[in-house]
Formats: structure tokens, sequence, C-alpha cells
């Protein structure tokens, strides 16, 4: 890490961040930094009207950490005289991916012209994710001070969490085993801890005890998935399948069909059973269907001695079983390629159950198409312009699309919503987004819903408003998220040295998973396990011996030592605490 980083973010400091961009993604980072963070901010956005200027001048006037600097154009001079050489960071946050991209190789030069050894750190915003994965080979990553991510990216993750009721940061894989987060204690956890703790009046992190407990960390057991139960539930989705696809088949002339056939087939019965032939006497009810079947496919030797009435029975079925035939193979080929048109189309969609409906498919809609069908989730995706690029993306990925109005109730009727997991709503339009989700209530009032709403304040009141009636401790199954707000917090996250294995955030205050060696001669050396954990800062949550063994909540007298390593859950100043504890040489300092 480079020196202009090594501060702990604890500290006082008056570290500077150049943020480049004047959107209301932009806005929101800044005020996150300030904040939060405590950065001081240095605004770059050129001269005259644009974006959210106005408002960004606007907070300068009454925040002593922000100053706006203006030029015609933004250029990397631009930023050299912004501050570069005393910066900390600087941040390109304009909606131009090749325009970041060339001002962050622009600035890099610049730096190492002016011999700054200790280049400031470039947080990027760019969208385009081939671009995104292969910037390393230009800039570097995060090990060299550089952070490139899509915000489009970061809210994925947060709606498609939601959308199936899971915690940030969601399934938590550490050492060989998962962790998971919950409001309420777990039935099913091997062990858990309680991250966070409060009521209306504060939240506290690592609480002593779980009186109030918000979030509770638990591990799940190590248990392998049996083969039986996937293949049962393969099996199930299968016969769905089909049984959905034949009520697709069941058009107006099949109908008329099956009952045509059913009442000659009657008739036919009734006959042979009380009129029977001499030449070919049924013994039974099992034998009068064996010779029906065989009349109606023209198998059966005519009878001249039957009667007239039988000779027109046999008559009547053989020629109505032949000429039938290739109108009801006509009709079920006609079925079928009418429904696959229809699937095509996005006018209908197969059978599935438990799903997630996402209407939108923007920039953030398809990337929460993407990250759900990752996890293997079932999704049927509705959109109203067909030329819309995140179709092909949706449909690449296994999704099911509709075209369509998404608060028409027969189109969310079309796509199950009766029997899906949760609605999510990624349009761009807040009112259409409300309005939407409300459309899905009436279709169905135990829906779970997730909005997005640009402004965080009507987003909270909304999410407030729709689960009044979810007790505290219950999960809500409405969220609403401002989009910006979202991605504007994991933006300005990377600027922290936060150099951890998982980011828990708890309503606005964030906890950290992290491992940390135990260094010869350090206060953790040969230690009581209990001396890992302090209430208020970190709690251990296992140790690692130098071997591989590894334990999982050991117990207060659990002796550690040299070589093994300590996974604890902590505040930022518990990372520091705990670093200092295991640090080598450090019992004697």
């Amino acid at each position: 890490m480079h020196p202009r980083h090594t501060e702990h973010d604890g500290a006082r400091t008056e570290r500077r961040v150049i943020v480049v961009g004047d959107n209301g993604l932009t806005l929101r980072f800044i005020k996150h930094l300030i904040e939060r963070y405590a950065f001081h901010v240095t605004a770059v956005f050129p001269e005259g009207p644009g974006g959210q200027r106005e408002e960004i001048r606007r907070e300068a006037e009454v925040n002593r950490s922000l100053q706006v600097f203006t030029q015609a154009e933004v250029t990397a001079e631009t930023v050299r005289l912004a501050g570069l050489t005393a910066a900390y960071a600087v941040a390109l946050m304009d909606q131009n991916d090749v325009g970041n991209l060339h001002l962050a190789l622009k600035i890099r030069e610049m730096s190492h012209y002016l011999g700054d050894e200790t280049l400031p750190r470039l947080v990027i915003r760019m969208y385009n994710s081939g671009l995104r994965a292969n910037i390393q080979k230009l800039l570097g990553d995060d090990e060299d001070g550089v952070y490139v991510q899509s915000d489009a990216d970061m809210v994925a993750d947060t709606y498609a969490l939601a959308a199936l009721q899971q915690l940030p940061p969601g399934e938590i894989n550490v050492w060989g085993r998962r962790l998971y987060l919950s409001r309420q204690r777990e039935e099913r956890a091997e062990a858990q801890w309680v991250v966070a703790g409060g009521n209306q009046a504060g939240i506290e992190l690592v609480p002593e005890d779980e009186n109030e407990a918000l979030r509770y960390l638990w591990l799940s057991p190590d248990r392998r998935r049996g083969q039986l139960r996937p293949r049962l539930q393969n099996a199930s989705l299968a016969v769905k399948e089909a049984l959905s696809t034949l009520r697709g088949m069941l058009t107006k002339s099949l109908v008329v069909l099956a009952l045509v056939l059913f009442a000659v087939f009657a008739f036919g019965f009734t006959v042979l059973q009380f009129w029977p032939s001499g030449a070919n006497t049924p013994d039974g009810e099992g034998e009068v269907f064996y010779l029906l079947a065989l009349m109606a496919g023209g198998g059966i030797d005519p009878d001249m001695t039957a009667s007239r009435l039988l000779k027109v029975t046999q008559a009547v079925v053989v020629l109505t079983g032949s000429l039938l035939i290739p109108f009801a193979t006509g009709a079920i080929v006609q079925a079928v390629v009418d429904r696959r048109y229809a699937l095509s189309e996005g006018r209908r969609t197969r059978q599935v159950r438990e799903h997630v409906i996402v209407v939108g498919l923007g920039n953030m809609g398809t990337r929460v198409v993407e990250r759900l069908r990752e996890a293997k989730i079932p999704v049927v995706a509705i959109e109203k312009n067909r030329e819309a690029m995140g179709v092909r993306a949706a449909r690449a990925k296994g999704a099911q699309v509709l075209f369509g109005d998404g608060s028409n109730q027969e189109l969310l009727a079309e796509a199950n919503i009766r029997h899906c997991r949760s609605l999510v709503l990624m349009a761009k339009q807040d009112e259409s987004n409300l309005e939407t989700a409300l459309s899905g209530l009436e279709c169905n009032p135990k829906l779970r819903t997730v909005m997005r709403i640009y402004n965080p304040e009507f987003a909270a009141l909304i999410r407030q408003n729709l689960n009044r009636s979810t007790p505290p401790q219950g999960a809500p199954p409405h969220a609403s998220y401002s989009a910006p707000e979202v991605a504007s917090a994991s933006f300005a996250q990377a600027l922290t040295d936060d150099k951890v294995l998982v980011t828990i955030p708890v309503r606005g205050h964030i906890a950290y998973i992290e491992a940390f060696e135990v260094g010869a001669g350090s206060a953790m050396d040969d230690a009581a396990a209990g001396l890992a954990t302090r209430v208020g800062f970190h709690r251990l949550l296992a140790v690692k011996r130098a071997g591989g063994t590894i334990s999982w909540n050991p117990d207060a007298a659990f002796r550690v030592g040299r070589g093994d390593t300590l996974l604890v859950v902590a505040t930022r100043r518990g990372l520091g605490e705990i670093l200092e504890r295991c640090r080598p040489g450090g019992a004697d300092r």
C-alpha cells in the first residue's frame, strides 16, 4: 500500500479527495465521503449550468469540507490545479467510460511526471464490463490504488439480495464454509453471533448480548446436499412444464375434437357392450375397449353377420378415427407452433414457480436478472420496449421475457405473480415502479416487492408505509432503495483502506469480517481466545491452526499461538485493535 494510504480511517485526518463529475451519484458520493468518513472534498466540473452543479455549489456554501473548482473544460491539468499532488484520491464519476479512462491515464502519467511516488488512489466509475475487466492492464488493480466499478453492478447486488429476502452481503464463503446474515436467530445454525443491536435511539455493533439484536451472523451446517432432493425437484419441474405445455396446446379446435371423439367412442362402447357381434363377442369392459381401439385404427375384421346397428357403429368409429387422426395431428402441430411463437414474441411464459419477476430491462434491471440467474433463480422479465438491449441479455441468461406494461394485471398473471418469490421494479420512473408494485399487490396481497426509487427520502417513506404491519424484528416484505444512494456508499467505501474479507452494512453502520495471523511475541501469542473478543469492538468467529485445522466459535479458554489465524467480526476501530494485538512483538510494546 502506498504511504499516502497507510493511516487508519479511524484516526483524525484531513485527507482530500478530488471528485470529477456533476451528476446525482456524484453529489451523494461527496456527502458520504464527508459525513461518514470525514474526508475533505474538492468537486471538479466544467463551468456553467448542467447536471447537479448548482446543488453541489449550494452544498459547498454550507459545508466547509467541500470546495468547488471549475474550468471551461476538465482535463488532467484541471485536476492538477485542483490539488493533485496533495490529494489522497481522485474519483472519476462521469457517465463516460472512455472519458474517465482517458482522464485516469493522463492523471497517472502526470503524477509520474511530477515525481509523485505516492500515487493518489483512483476510483473510476465505468459501465462497460469488458473494458472494466481488462482495465488493470492499463492502470493496475486495487493493490495499486485503482478501484474500477459500475454503479449498475453495485446496485444490482443489493436489489437481487432483497428479491431473495437475503441481507447484504448475501452468502459469505470463508474458509470453506458458508455464513449468512439474518434478523432473527437461526435454528439450523451450527454457530451464530450477534453482529448488531439497537433501537430507534441508535445502533451498536458487536454488542454484549442479544437484547434488541438486529443482525445475527450464523454458520451454515457443513452438510453435503443430497442427490435425491435435487432430482425430485427437477422431475417435479419437468412434470409442471409438461402440464403447462399441454394446457397451452388445448385450443378451441382441439377441445371440440376431443368432445366429438368422446361422444363417438361413448356411443361405440355402449353398442359393443349391449349389442355385441356373434363373431367377436367381448368378455368384459376391457375387451370392449380393445375392440373399440381396433375399430378406431381401422384394424378389425368385418363381421357380415352382425346387426345393422353394430355395422353402423363399426363404420362410424372407423371413419371417425381415420378422418380425425390427421386433423388432430395438424391441430397439435399448429398449437405447438403457436405456443412457441407466443413464447418467442413475449406474449406467454412457460410454467414457472418460486421465480422472481423483474420489470424493466434497462442497465440496472438487466444486471439484476444476471445476478439472479447466476444464483440459478428462475426469472420472468417484463419490458415495454422490444428493442431494448437488455432483452437479448436476459434471454441469453435463461430468463423468460414478456413484452408490455408491467402494471397490467393480465400480464402479471401471465408471469404467474401468485406463485413468485418477489416482484422487482427497475424502471427509471418512480411513479411507474410504484404503480406496478400496487398493481401486483392487488393480484397477490402476500407479494414481496423491491422498488427502485430515485429519492432516498421518498424510498424510505414508501418502505415504512408498506411495512407498517411487520413487527420490528420480522423480515419486511417490501424494500425500496435509491440507486444513487446505494452506489455512492459503495464507491465511498473504496477509499477507506478497509482491506477486509467481507463488509456488513447495518442501517448506515458497517461491520467487517477479517482474518489476522498471530505473530510471534504478540499479545495473542499463547493467549486465551477470549482476548480476541471485546464488546463493541471485535468478536472471535474461528481459529485456523497453522496446520490447517479450523475451530469455529471456540470458547474463551481456547489457547491460540503464533502461526494461528483469527477470523473476527469487528468495527473499524476494532480492526485496528485486533491488528495491534496480533502484531509480532506487540506484547512488548
